[in-house]
C-alpha cells in the first residue's frame, strides 16, 4: 500500500570498472545494521583516487558509528517540520561532521604527499542514512554522485550536482556549456567543504538509488524507471545488476557503482 509506513527495508549494491578504465577508483558501502549507505567516487588517479574515496567511506562509517545518539523523545516517529529543519534530531549535525572529518583526512593525506591544494586525490560522496528507523532518511552529498527515489512510478532526484555544468544551467546556460566532469566541490581539494544534507519522507514501496555518475552519464532516467519498476520485490540485486549492465552497454565510459533500498 503506498503511502504507509514501511515495516522493513532491504538493500543491494554493486560496483563495475566499466569499459573504458583500468582501475575502479568507486568505493561503495551497505551497513544494514546502522542503516547507512554511501557512494564515492574517486579522483586522482595515479595519486590514489581509489584511496581517497576509500577513506572517506570509513571515516564517514567510523564518526556516525561513533556518535550515534540514542533515539530520545524528539526523534519519534513523524517528527514536525520544525524538527526536520532543525536537523531531525542532530542527526545532520552528526553527518554533516562526518563529511567534515573525511575531508581533513584526504587532505591530510596529501598534506603527507606534498600536495597542494585541488592537486591531490579527491573524492565526492552521497549517503543515506536511516538513524531512526524507518520513518526518514538523511540524504548527504557533496560532488556529482546523486540520490534518487523511486514513487508511485516518479524518479525524483534529490541531489544536486556540485559541478561547473549545473552551475552553468542554474545560471541560465548562457555561452558555451562547460565539460560535465569539473567538480566544484569534493573531498579533499581544500580544508572547508560544505556538504548538502538533507531529511526526506520514507514510504511504502518507495526505492531509493545511490549512486556515481558512471550511472546517470550512461544511462536515462526512463531506463532507471523501467528496470527499478519491472524487478520483483525479491530480487534488488538483480535491478543493481541489470543497472550496471546498461551503463556498460551504453559504453561503460566510467566506474559505475549503485546502492538501492527498496521500502516494503
Amino acid at each position: 500500500m503506498t503511502g504507509s509506513y514501511p515495516r522493513s527495508v532491504v538493500f543491494a549494491g554493486g560496483t563495475d570498472v566499466g569499459r573504458t578504465r583500468t582501475q575502479n577508483e568507486d568505493s561503495f558501502q551497505i551497513d544494514a545494521e546502522l542503516k547507512l549507505l554511501l557512494v564515492a567516487d574517486g579522483m586522482g588517479g595515479h595519486i590514489g583516487g581509489d584511496i581517497a574515496s576509500r577513506t572517506a567511506i570509513e571515516a564517514i562509517n567510523d564518526f556516525i558509528l561513533e556518535y550515534e545518539p540514542e533515539p530520545g523523545p524528539s526523534e519519534t516517529p513523524g517528527p514536525s517540520e520544525t524538527q526536520v529543519v532543525d536537523g531531525f534530531g542532530g542527526y545532520a549535525s552528526i553527518v554533516r561532521t562526518a563529511v567534515l572529518r573525511a575531508n581533513q583526512r584526504i587532505v591530510g593525506m596529501n598534506q603527507e604527499r606534498g600536495l597542494p591544494d585541488n592537486r591531490g586525490m579527491g573524492t565526492t560522496v552521497v549517503g543515506m542514512w536511516l538513524p531512526n528507523g524507518l520513518d526518514r532518511a538523511v540524504i548527504f552529498h557533496t560532488g556529482d554522485s546523486r540520490a534518487y527515489r523511486l514513487r508511485n512510478g516518479y524518479l525524483t532526484q534529490l541531489t544536486k550536482d556540485h559541478s561547473l555544468y549545473q552551475s552553468w544551467v542554474d545560471s541560465g546556460r548562457y555561452g558555451d556549456p562547460p565539460n560535465r566532469n569539473i567538480i566544484m566541490r569534493a573531498l579533499g581539494m581544500i580544508q572547508d567543504v560544505d556538504p548538502d544534507v538533507a531529511v526526506e519522507s520514507v514510504e511504502t514501496n518507495d526505492i531509493f538509488l545511490l549512486c556515481s555518475d558512471g550511472l546517470t552519464g550512461m544511462v536515462s532516467d526512463d531506463t532507471i524507471i523501467d528496470v527499478l519498476l519491472e524487478t520483483p520485490e525479491t530480487a534488488l540485486d538483480d535491478a543493481a545488476r541489470r543497472l550496471i549492465e546498461e551503463a556498460n552497454r551504453n559504453g561503460g565510459r566510467d566506474n559505475v557503482t549503485v546502492i538501492l533500498a527498496r521500502f516494503i
